[in-house]
């Protein structure tokens, strides 16, 4: 992800990392959420195709038409990040379905024509296509995300607000920021009316942690899920002090309430995704929530069509967005 990327080292070790507290509306948002002994954790990243993942992720010699299979016994969600530059035909989707266990979760980027061409969060034809394409995961179908570009401000807000008026509610849905005009500094918080307002209609909020933009790090819970971000730098330092940070939170997110945190795991070119993932794996809330599905080569089904290889090659790698 280039979104926020520092190159300083230096600045890097200077930073400090700590997290907000939650604001006051999400608090009594979380306090209001009846109280369960258990939440869903989902850890992911934003693509399978990686080659550099075999023998880390992926058995030795395992072919790229196999990577979909054994990506989703290591993680249980993907960052879908493909579907924001095409969406995916249902007939494609169905084939992704076959591949994974049935506790797996797609969460799908929302398509980028409708999330930053203008009107297309009101262009019905591709509104229509993309309710298809999520309603084609059935029960894989995970919480989606709208990524709002940069120069969509508070000053937009009619727009987006038609737009969630008319989001079908069976579709989960989380909304992320980027323009500064959303976000209350003072606190670290999405303007409270804003998250007031979503918290009516279940909507989500993603929370990006990346170094470079720590102003959309903020505190706001908006519904009885969250989509975490976590940006890591190439394994410095502070990605492992963050990642504790970041174990320490849900732990605090599952006695307040919360229901599913995703979490979704980016480092550059995502390479070493893997690496950070491990060591997640390894701290308190991590280890005692989630588990990888044991697998082996000769396990894996055989795919005989090349459509997962053709649906990416077909696409310019943009997942740094």
């Amino acid at each position: 992800m280039k979104f926020g990327k520092i190159h300083d080292q230096q600045k890097l070790n200077q930073m400090s990392w700590q997290l907000p507290s939650a604001d006051t509306v999400s608090q009594k948002f979380l306090a209001s959420l009846p109280k369960s002994s258990g939440m869903k954790l989902s850890v992911g990243a934003p693509a399978w195709n990686h080659k550099q993942w075999v023998g880390k992720v992926y058995p030795d010699k395992t072919p790229a038409s196999q990577f979909l299979y054994f990506y989703s016994r290591y993680f249980n969600t993907i960052e879908l990040n493909t579907t924001h530059y095409r969406i995916p035909m249902p007939e494609q989707a169905l084939k992704w379905c076959a591949q994974v266990p049935n506790t797996f979760l797609f969460c799908p980027k929302v398509f980028q024509g409708i999330s930053h061409e203008k009107n297309g969060l009101l262009n019905a034809d591709l509104l229509l296509a993309w309710y298809q394409f999520l309603e084609s995961l059935q029960n894989y179908c995970g919480p989606c995300f709208l990524q709002l570009p940069p120069s969509f401000d508070y000053g937009c807000k009619a727009i987006l607000f038609k737009f969630l008026q008319n989001w079908p509610s069976q579709f989960k849905l989380a909304l992320e920021f980027r323009h500064p005009s959303w976000f209350e500094n003072t606190n670290k918080s999405i303007i409270p009316a804003l998250t007031q307002y979503l918290q009516t209609r279940g909507v989500g909020l993603v929370i990006t942690d990346v170094a470079g933009r720590q102003d959309v790090l903020h505190n706001s819970i908006s519904a009885d899920f969250v989509i975490v971000r976590f940006v890591g730098n190439e394994l410095h330092p502070s990605d492992f002090e963050r990642a504790t940070l970041w174990d320490q939170r849900l732990a605090q997110w599952k006695q307040q309430g919360l229901k599913h945190a995703v979490f979704l795991v980016h480092e550059p070119d995502d390479v070493l995704v893997p690496e950070i993932t491990e060591h997640l794996l390894q701290l308190p809330f991590f280890k005692d929530h989630y588990q990888k599905i044991a697998t082996d080569i000769n396990t894996a089904p055989l795919v005989t069509d090349d459509q997962n290889l053709d649906f990416f090659s077909s696409i310019e790698d943009k997942s740094k967005l």
